[in-house]
């Protein structure tokens, strides 16, 4: 399953791609999943731009998602991914840095990546650029490929959906082919 390949438990994954590529989707997915699976999960949301209808609607069970939102400050959202990573009983600790990620030391990246080795938690980080480097476990670059539209006339009236690829840019350990998985999102 993919969120399994994606989600390593003590290890940072890190997810980046532009507005509109799916990045959001996959981290509405690896919710999905964790909180089906009876996990606690914590989404540290920078911009504050997180829709808990929307992942509501995509089967996230909200009560087992600790929402920490930071309003734009970027240093203090670090922050908490660094103090939610060192805590034990989560199963994953979701960074959303967005469009405008902030500068990470690789001092604070690899202490990063420590504490999600000792808590055993699954790390990912979701931005537009990377961010964790040579800290990250698995990186993955989300792309839209189509969007569908349904609706009568010369113009589409509604987004049906988006198909959206992963790109495999860093993976540590053995050698693997580009392509991770294609998907296919409705909306």
């Amino acid at each position: 399953m993919l969120i399994d390949r994606l989600l390593r438990q003590g290890a940072i994954t890190e997810v980046i791609g532009t507005l509109s590529s799916g990045r959001t989707s996959l981290l509405t997915r690896c919710l999905r999943e964790i909180t089906r699976r009876g996990g606690a999960a914590a989404l540290i949301d920078a911009d504050h731009v997180f829709d808990p209808a929307s992942a509501a609607s995509a089967g996230v069970d909200l009560r087992r998602v600790l929402w920490v939102r930071c309003e734009g400050r970027r240093q203090a959202a670090l922050k908490a991914a660094d103090l939610l990573a060192r805590c034990p009983g989560f199963a994953v600790v979701a960074l959303d840095v967005g469009d405008s990620p902030p500068r990470l030391s690789l001092a604070a990246a690899f202490r990063l990546r420590l504490a999600a080795r000792r808590s055993g938690v699954a790390l990912v980080v979701i931005g537009s650029r990377r961010i964790v480097g040579g800290a990250a476990a698995l990186s993955v670059q989300t792309r839209r490929e189509r969007l569908a539209w349904i609706g009568r006339g010369r113009a589409p009236r509604r987004l049906a959906g988006m198909r959206t690829g992963l790109q495999l840019i860093r993976k540590q350990g053995a050698g693997c082919s580009t392509a991770v998985e294609r998907l296919w999102w409705t909306a």
